[in-house]
């Protein structure tokens, strides 16, 4: 195998193409047909009315304000707790209800889609990123309850690796109403993962409900969040507010329709593996994580980002025990490629370590829309803590 030459040294920093990546192989997406929708409706229209009669679930207050303050509807587990981030957005709620492909979304663009039955997209898509198999089977990645509110309804038990064409059955989902009527689905589960709260179970915010799967009408790993402004008659809920969604915002703190940030920096043994085609039987992706190298080694560098727009400019290092610069430089994304934006993407680059490569804690880092993030590993072969982050 060839290494690309070290043309960068110490404090300089120049522009360096990668040596590979690009986009996310897949971006999750759902298909809700209208005869699945009309089951789930029926499902929890029942639900509630013999929960309302039970005295289980007090009446919807359709008075209130709709509800809000909605938090962020995942949540990082081992052993990923302590990565800066673990998802993306595909895909937000279709606003135009023409048909077909006249797309609208909540900043008046197209990051969204129309179902084959001529429904709109009527949910969030928040994908797993990166390693989005392997996250899932991990079981990495939390599903919360963005309001409190009571469980009207749970579906369990279906297959959880359903990928383009070849879905499970149904999906395995949470469904919770709020105070005020509204309700919001929690789709696309692992099987097996559900909350053991019953139906009729109160569940306050940040409350755990599941863990993301692909269960169901789904194209790989992710949480299809959707919100109902009642159970019945419903209005499709857009928490996010913009020139293309008058509402005010549902969110308690409304994230940027480019949530652009680097969700992980790692050191690998060789280059990561997306396998491709990864379905009727998809499989975990290899990372190839490596963080302990011995001089001479080489040693991939990798930046994993959402929402990446092409003159972005991220500024590398690699920085030796003593501090100093063993490597610097600089990315755009329009340096090697001519698309604008990708929702989820990853780069990376290789050095072979000089065969006199001081032993001790290096630091692979990054800065990108002015957040540092610092990934650790070590060279040689000096016993070292085992946690060295």
């Amino acid at each position: 195998m060839s290494v690309l030459p070290m043309l960068i040294l110490g404090s300089l920093a120049w522009a360096q193409v990668p040596a590979g990546g690009g986009p996310a192989p897949v971006l999750p997406g759902d298909e809700i047909s209208a005869q699945q929708r009309a089951r789930i409706d029926a499902m929890l229209e029942r639900n509630v009315i013999e929960l309302e009669r039970k005295g289980v679930l007090a009446p919807a207050v359709p008075a209130m304000l709709l509800q809000g303050g909605l938090q962020w509807p995942l949540r990082a587990a081992p052993p990923i707790a302590g990565d800066p981030g673990f998802h993306g957005i595909s895909n937000f709620v279709d606003l135009d209800s023409a048909y077909p492909d006249q797309l609208l979304d909540w900043n008046c663009g197209t990051r969204t889609y129309d179902l084959d039955d001529g429904y709109n997209h009527a949910g969030i898509d928040f994908f797993l990123w990166p390693f989005s198999w392997l996250l899932m089977d991990q079981q990495a990645v939390d599903i919360i309850a963005a309001a409190p509110g009571t469980i009207i309804g749970k579906t369990d038990g279906n297959d959880d690796r359903s990928c383009p064409d070849h879905y499970s059955a149904d999906w395995n989902a949470v469904y919770v109403r709020h105070a005020d009527g509204s309700v919001a689905w929690y789709g696309h589960m692992k099987k097996s993962s559900l909350t053991s709260k019953a139906i009729g179970a109160s569940v306050a915010v940040g409350e755990y409900l599941g863990k993301v799967g692909s269960a169901g009408f789904s194209s790989g790993p992710h949480l299809h969040f959707e919100n109902h402004s009642a159970v019945s008659n419903y209005t499709i809920l857009e928490p996010y507010h913009g020139s293309c969604n008058a509402p005010a915002s549902l969110w308690a703190q409304q994230r940027p329709y480019y949530d652009s940030a680097i969700n992980k920096l790692a050191t690998h043994s060789a280059a990561p593996v997306f396998p491709e085609p990864n379905c009727p039987n998809p499989v975990a992706e290899t990372p190839n994580y490596a963080d302990r190298f011995n001089p001479g080694n080489t040693v991939y560098f990798a930046a994993y980002y959402r929402d990446q727009l092409g003159p972005q400019v991220t500024s590398f290092s690699i920085l030796r025990p003593d501090g100093s610069a063993f490597s610097n430089w600089n990315f755009k994304m329009s340096d090697s490629t001519s698309d604008p934006f990708y929702a989820a993407s990853y780069w990376y680059w290789y050095w072979s370590l000089p065969g006199n490569a001081p032993s001790g804690l290096w630091r692979f880092k990054a800065t990108y829309e002015g957040v540092t993030r610092t990934h650790n590993f070590f060279v040689g072969d000096v016993i070292f803590a085992d946690n060295f982050e």
